[in-house]
């Protein structure tokens, strides 16, 4: 059998290569690239056009010492290991977006009636030239640092981790996309510098299982020179 289809043209450009968006050790890298990941195929219709914002996207958990994501009430966000974390500048660039001010959402469960204007919650958007813009999503509301137009250097503190907007627990939701806007946008693929692999876990499932149950996630099996993907346990200690 054989099937025509559309051409689909390969885009021939270096990916851009960025500093770690947080500081410390037992990050999960949840949902990231490539096929298992709910971001990858996550379709974005707007204004008639079909959009990818999300196919490099990563949200960020983190494992206390027990390899629990959560220690305490799963509905009080500062439970969660992660939470109120600081959030770091990737690279020397200008913000040219911020949303504030809106309410960190009870953990546990998917918030019903969020408007798609605040669907990432409290967020800001980094030029980080080239056409290429980095995106943070569901920050803790009154945490942010900056505003538009102020220049940032790669490493500054800009914000903290929280549960805004649409999300289930406490994370940073990351992605670079090739516009300002998180929706109306096809996201790219980028390098983080220098990060360890330290371990990965079971899969997507066992994982939303420990943080649903407040259960240890399985011990991670040993990685060496893997890339960020989907499901890994990552270290930026001292960076």
């Amino acid at each position: 059998m054989r099937e025509s289809g559309g051409e689909t043209p390969v885009v021939r450009r270096d990916v851009v290569v960025i500093g770690p968006p947080l500081r410390g050790e037992r990050f999960i890298s949840a949902d990231s690239c490539c096929d298992a990941s709910r971001h990858t195929r996550a379709a974005l219709a707007v204004n008639g056009r079909v959009f990818m914002a999300q196919r490099f996207a990563v949200d960020w958990e983190q494992l206390n010492a027990q390899g629990r994501v959560y220690a305490g009430a799963q509905s009080d966000p500062a439970s969660y290991t992660i939470y109120g974390r600081d959030v770091l500048a990737v690279a020397d660039a200008p913000v040219v977006a911020v949303i504030d001010g809106l309410p960190d959402q009870p953990p546990g469960k998917m918030p019903s009636g969020i408007a798609i204007e605040e669907a990432d919650g409290n967020s800001i958007v980094l030029d980080l030239g080239g056409g290429r813009y980095a995106l943070y999503a569901h920050l803790r509301a009154g945490s942010i640092t900056v505003k538009p137009g102020d220049p940032v250097k790669r490493g500054q503190a800009i914000a903290r981790v929280g549960n805004s907007g649409n999300t289930l627990a406490p994370h940073l939701h990351f992605h670079v996309m090739d516009t300002a806007s998180p929706l109306a946008s096809d996201g790219l693929p980028y390098a983080i510098d220098a990060f360890q692999v330290t371990g990965a876990t079971t899969g997507t499932e066992a994982f939303d299982k420990a943080e649903a149950d407040g259960t240890p996630v399985a011990p991670p099996r040993a990685v060496r020179n893997g890339l960020p993907l989907d499901q890994l346990e990552i270290s930026f200690k001292g960076r």
